[in-house]
């Protein structure tokens, strides 16, 4: 891993696109209807709050990956266990984004596709970047993400254009006041996506000018809040709150709906491409920390050993940890963030610092 680099820039891109990823395919906060821009913001902040608690523990231990701090601040045994843990929540969260890309294509264009065939290529061109490095994966994302961010001012462009936005869609501001906003919509919101930066604390260590790199982060994940919010925004603006609620891809509704003479339409094939690129990052940065980590656990050197035993196991996770889309959406939107998503996104991650700061007192002390 010493020999592995990669600059600020790339770092910035990876997490951009990490972050818009699946969140910008199923939409975000959408119980909290026409505030749900509202609710994005809040949890992007806390966001980024959050992520200053991974940036201090980046800051105590640069040049090593959470699997590997984990083992000095809670001793070998136990830092093994919860690091295990940590890359077997990186390969379920991996594979819940792999079914909504499939789920994605089988509701949009590849309706008489059996979902085990759409999950396996896409699997298998991940399995491959991940072969290549993590190098390759972020000098990829710097030429996808010019085409991600020009795609997605041009949909904007277009929409307004064809004079789809009603600003009435996003009225009445807060009218259920903000507390129902954070009970309902703030902890699955930044837990998804924002929370899931945790995942970065296995690539920080990779950035060649370490000193930077906090700074940066909170940039991207910023800007990728910021685009989140516009992409709401426009949603509800352009479908209205009740057919946004019931949508199963919001912003592929939308899309859909840009039409401008007899010659532009139908531009649902490039959103969704758009859509793919975001997801493949997701997925493959996803399996690249777990990959790493069970690296690091059982001393393997050469970790292009496990990439193929690793998908296969996202792949078969794809396919049955659900037995349908409603089921999948409520594990996802109910479940997931009180039970997995917290406690490895918020409650160990502190009682980390907690521990560090406890013995750097004790060294002060002495």
């Amino acid at each position: 891993m010493n020999n592995i680099k990669i600059d600020l820039k790339q770092i910035f891109i990876l997490i951009v696109l990490f972050e818009l990823g699946s969140a910008i395919v199923i939409g975000l906060a959408r119980e909290a209807k026409q505030d749900a821009w509202f609710a994005v913001l809040l949890a992007m902040l806390g966001g980024m709050l959050l992520f200053m608690v991974y940036g201090h523990l980046f800051k105590r231990y640069p040049a090593v990956t959470l699997t590997n701090y984990l083992q000095v601040i809670l001793g070998k045994v136990l830092g093994k266990i919860i690091a295990f843990c940590y890359c077997s929540y990186f390969i379920y969260i991996a594979a819940r984004v792999l079914r909504d890309f499939g789920e994605l294509l089988l509701s949009s264009t590849l309706v008489e596709t059996p979902m085990i065939i759409v999950n396996f290529f896409m699997i298998l061109v991940i399995a491959y970047a991940l072969y290549l490095g993590i190098e390759v994966l972020a000098r990829t994302g710097e030429v996808c993400f010019f085409i991600i961010v020009g795609l997605g001012l041009l949909f904007v462009i277009l929409a307004f254009v064809a004079k789809l936005p009603k600003i009435e869609n996003l009225q009445p501001f807060l009218e259920n006041g903000i507390s129902t906003i954070i009970k309902k919509t703030f902890i699955t919101t930044l837990t998804f996506p924002f929370g899931e930066m945790i995942v970065f604390t296995m690539i920080l260590p990779l950035v060649d000018k370490p000193s930077f790199v906090i700074k940066v982060s909170q940039k991207a994940i910023m800007t990728s809040g910021i685009l989140l919010i516009l992409v709401t925004m426009l949603n509800i603006s352009v479908q209205g709150v009740y057919i946004i609620e019931n949508a199963t891809f919001p912003l592929l509704k939308t899309v859909g709906k840009i039409k401008i003479g007899e010659v532009i339409q139908r531009l649902d094939g490039i959103a969704i491409f758009t859509l793919i690129i975001g997801v493949f990052f997701k997925i493959s940065i996803f399996l690249y920390a777990a990959i790493t980590g069970i690296s690091d656990i059982f001393t393997i050197k050469n970790t292009r050993k496990i990439i193929f035993f690793i998908s296969i196991i996202t792949l078969i996770l794809s396919l049955i940890m659900a037995k349908n889309y409603s089921q999948h959406m409520k594990i996802g939107l109910k479940r997931i963030p009180i039970f997995i998503h917290v406690p490895f996104q918020v409650i160990i991650p502190f009682i980390l610092m907690g521990i560090t700061y406890l013995k750097q007192r004790n060294i002060l002390r002495k």
